[in-house]
């Protein structure tokens, strides 16, 4: 491959790539650890980690040197299968869902996927088959609850129940009536929707999916006991409860699933990012038999549960168990918390980020009205930090496996950008 400059890359990314991402003018080509450099050699702190997938850092040596065994070959070029029709299961395959299911999560069955959208829209068949088979609701009829601001991937049936227009425009019809919007975080609201629904003398609401932080919908967080509370009603309702962990799950929030902060465990639970090890998509749904309703026909996918996604996404889990990367996230968290608050407390840098919020290694700081966060994105781009905004909220994400003096340096970066923002575009005192 010719090696092609900075400008080259992109002029080709415009010329062949679709839009549907805004392009950056910075071009990423390697990584190591909590970092990465782009096609010129500038050195960044990766504080996005690919929307959060890359939580064990780029080119974790565990996973790098399981991966030359799996492309190794012998002599005569016999080498680990790489994907057969699922009928046939693979040692990769069975090792992982029992690991996953026994001694990860503790659940029945696991289901493979590829991304965390696929995983999510079989979480959907799940929920609206077990609606039908097991609760009798009508055919046709059956109802999940969503929240306001959600974000569980783009595919139409997603982006259909989605409240951002951006993502929802030009995109329909959908499935308008499938989905009962609520507002994040509120109990009350949804208590009353599952009250009509109960009243109603045919009950038609099946699920409740809901992310336990929304990590796109700015890292909000919701109201301490509010997961335990919309759990034990979904109990008492015969209504699954479905937690999106694609995001926050995996040790990003200090646990391994974000639920068990409030002792919560989902009926159903997603899972995805870092299960890849940043080096191959793999997602998940788990559950227990009673609501892993699928019969042979009813799902399927032709990567999914491939021999290499299953070796990584084992060593994954292993890696977070073995180098305690729960604790550390908890710990390095709490520490890059304290220390951003500390940066952004000063001078006109409140006035540019007046809140800072987050849990784990999943802070968000919360913009002012007015400020633009491309223009802050790029302002940390050239003081070596890569970030990522949602809606007006600049994500910090790096991955767990971040040290103490790393959190100290990627806080005063931060800091130091903020404090450059507020001194160029703020008014004279």
């Amino acid at each position: 491959m010719s090696k092609k400059s900075t400008g080259e890359l992109l002029a080709q990314m415009d010329h062949y790539g679709s839009r549907h991402y805004a392009r950056s003018s910075v071009c990423f080509a390697k990584g190591k650890g909590i970092y990465v450099k782009d096609t010129d050699g500038k050195e960044y702190i990766d504080a996005a980690s690919g929307y959060g997938s890359v939580g064990l850092g780029h080119n974790h040596p565990r996973i790098c040197a399981l991966l030359r065994k799996l492309n190794a070959v012998d002599k005569d070029g016999w080498g680990v299968v790489g994907i057969v029709p699922n009928v046939h299961p693979t040692p990769q395959l069975g090792t992982m869902l029992e690991y996953a299911c026994t001694k990860a999560f503790g659940y029945d069955k696991a289901l493979t996927t590829n991304g965390g959208v696929e995983a999510v829209e079989a979480a959907i068949k799940l929920m609206r088959k077990w609606g039908y088979t097991k609760k009798s609701v009508e055919r046709g009829k059956a109802r999940i609850v969503i929240c306001e601001g959600n974000f569980h991937g783009r595919t139409t049936t997603v982006v259909g129940f989605s409240s951002e227009p951006t993502y929802r425009e030009n995109f329909g019809p959908y499935a308008a009536d499938a989905f009962i919007t609520v507002p994040y975080g509120d109990y009350g609201a949804f208590a009353k929707v599952m009250q009509e629904d109960a009243e109603s003398g045919a009950p038609t609401i099946v699920g409740f999916l809901v992310e336990p932080i929304q990590g796109e919908g700015g890292v909000r967080i919701p109201p301490p006991g509010y997961l335990k509370a919309c759990a034990f009603l979904c109990e008492k309702n015969n209504v699954i409860f479905c937690a999106d962990e694609i995001q926050a799950g995996l040790g990003r929030t200090g646990y391994l699933l974000a639920s068990w902060h409030e002792g919560v465990k989902p009926d159903l639970v997603v899972i995805g990012k870092t299960l890849g090890a940043g080096k191959h998509p793999v997602a998940m749904v788990l559950g227990n038999d009673e609501h892993m309703v699928f019969t042979p026909g009813d799902h399927g996918s032709t990567h999914g549960g491939n021999t290499t996604a299953m070796a990584i996404a084992l060593e994954a889990l292993a890696i977070i168990k073995d180098e305690k990367l729960c604790v550390r996230s908890a710990m390095m968290g709490a520490s890059l918390l304290h220390q951003l608050r500390q940066e952004l407390s000063c001078g006109g840098a409140a006035k540019i980020a007046p809140l800072v919020r987050g849990r784990g290694l999943m802070i968000g700081i919360v913009l002012a009205p007015g400020v633009d966060s491309h223009m802050v994105i790029d302002e940390l781009l050239k003081n070596g930090v890569m970030t990522k905004d949602a809606h007006n909220v600049i994500r910090i994400t790096p991955a767990l496996i971040i040290t103490e003096t790393e959190v100290k340096r990627l806080a005063e970066l931060i800091g130091k950008t903020f404090a450059e923002i507020a001194l160029r575009t703020l008014p004279k005192e």
